[in-house]
């Protein structure tokens, strides 16, 4: 008999979910530019990757604590879920800056607005954080090092977020007065924002099992072959 794990429907539910909300993007809103679309793509990568990186703090404050093994995983992974989907965010963003702030002329980053350089020098501190991980070989030491690491470079979190509202930028803001985020003030614009913020967060929390299961299976590898030098 054919049956499918727990974890595979979270997958599956994930996947039916982003279908879903598609068919409503591209049947059902409407739009007076189709580049509006990207928003969606945009906020769930962003949101994704905010979510990634807290828990990947909690959980290495847990493992400081704790010095259990499995925190240390989850916070490893979280980070690698986050920095893949914060460099998503900002190719998509990069798309729309180019549509509603450079008039598709070629123009995709600016240096002087500060929400794309704060989110970017969070980008490039937790890739910092994962090459650093993978030059440490003995494990203690390697979840205990990337987890300070992990707590130091956490405020580049809020400050990615805050960036646009501190500061002048010409990031868009979700806004029911004036804007170009009022064009997402409608109910149906704004259920289709929030399904798609539940479906991308089951797909995190699939992808984190997985990469832990790909943990422990290293894990266990290793000790076998070390077993196995030990032997011979």
């Amino acid at each position: 008999m054919f049956k499918i794990s727990k974890r595979n429907i979270l997958l599956l539910t994930s996947i039916s979910m982003l279908l879903i909300n598609l068919i409503l993007i591209f049947r059902i809103a409407t739009f007076e530019d189709p580049v509006y679309v990207v928003f969606y793509i945009h906020v769930a990568s962003a949101w994704l990757s905010y979510l990634s990186f807290g828990v990947s703090l909690i959980c290495h404050i847990i493992f400081l604590k704790k010095k259990e093994i499995k925190w240390g995983y989850i916070g490893k992974n979280s980070v690698i879920v986050g920095t893949v989907f914060v460099a998503f965010a900002l190719f998509s963003g990069s798309l729309w800056f180019n549509a509603t702030s450079g008039g598709y002329q070629n123009i995709f980053w600016v240096w002087n607005d500060p929400r794309m350089v704060t989110t970017l020098i969070l980008l490039i501190s937790y890739i910092a954080y994962l090459i650093f991980g993978s030059l440490l070989d003995e494990r203690e030491k390697k979840y205990r090092l990337t987890s300070i690491l992990g707590i130091i470079l956490f405020p580049t979190i809020p400050l990615s977020y805050l960036s646009a509202t501190i500061f002048n930028s010409l990031h868009p803001l979700i806004s029911s007065t004036t804007g170009t985020g009022y064009i997402y003030w409608e109910a149906l614009k704004l259920f289709i924002l929030f399904f798609n913020l539940i479906a991308i967060t089951i797909l995190y929390i699939y992808l984190v099992m997985e990469l832990n299961d790909l943990d422990k299976k290293q894990e266990e590898l290793d000790e076998i072959i070390q077993n196995k030098m030990e032997e011979d």
